[in-house]
């Protein structure tokens, strides 16, 4: 027979553990938003999937073809990169003109190897540009250019935070199914700043 003093310290430990379980589970949770779930961690929503999801693309990647440009020297050449940042200052007047320019990603169409944008103005490329604005939300944008001719494709553009979600699986997800033409690795090499993973700034 099992003596009364270890029958109740068992039952002690029992309801401690039961009360464990039970702060954890009121700490954790599921909700449905749009097209997918977040982990609720004490009050906190985590896009687990999101975060898995871009994870396994940043490690199964190939950038090599992609070329991130130095933001500032893009807005100083004369040629294709300048004219991408112009194309987006002028998409949505006057106040795209502002646009201050964090990120730039080059991707030369039809080559196997990046090449200097000086040296293609001729050739038809894609670029991704990160940028914010004096009075409108920061965006991701597409713009493509073929020969003279440079355009933000307007159903290419990401604009605003992407909270609770994981900003690389939001944008990069956005971003195919809005434009599947463009070249899906460069897509997939599109590494968001950290604001669009912030509140929405104060405009």
């Amino acid at each position: 027979m099992t003596p009364r003093r270890v029958v109740r310290s068992r039952r002690l430990w029992l309801l401690a553990a039961l009360a464990a379980v039970s702060f954890v589970l009121s700490l954790v949770g599921l909700e449905r938003r749009d097209d997918g779930w977040l982990l609720q961690l004490g009050g906190r929503f985590v896009d687990l999937r999101g975060a898995l999801w871009a994870a396994w693309q940043d490690s199964t990647r190939n950038c090599a073809a992609v070329q991130r440009l130095d933001p500032e020297a893009a807005q100083r050449l004369i040629g294709p990169a300048a004219a991408a940042v112009e194309a987006l200052r002028g998409f949505s007047p006057p106040d795209s003109a502002s646009a201050r320019v964090w990120r730039v990603d080059h991707w030369p169409l039809g080559a196997g190897e990046p090449v200097q944008p000086a040296l293609a103005s001729s050739a038809p490329a894609w670029f991704v540009l990160q940028a914010d604005f004096d009075g409108l939300e920061p965006v991701v944008v597409l713009v493509r250019q073929e020969k003279a001719y440079t355009q933000v494709v307007a159903q290419g553009v990401w604009s605003g935070t992407t909270m609770p979600w994981n900003p690389a699986w939001r944008i990069r997800r956005f971003l195919g199914d809005r434009v599947p033409q463009a070249p899906p690795a460069l897509l997939a090499c599109v590494d968001p700043v950290m604001v669009f993973a912030q509140p929405p700034k104060p405009l």
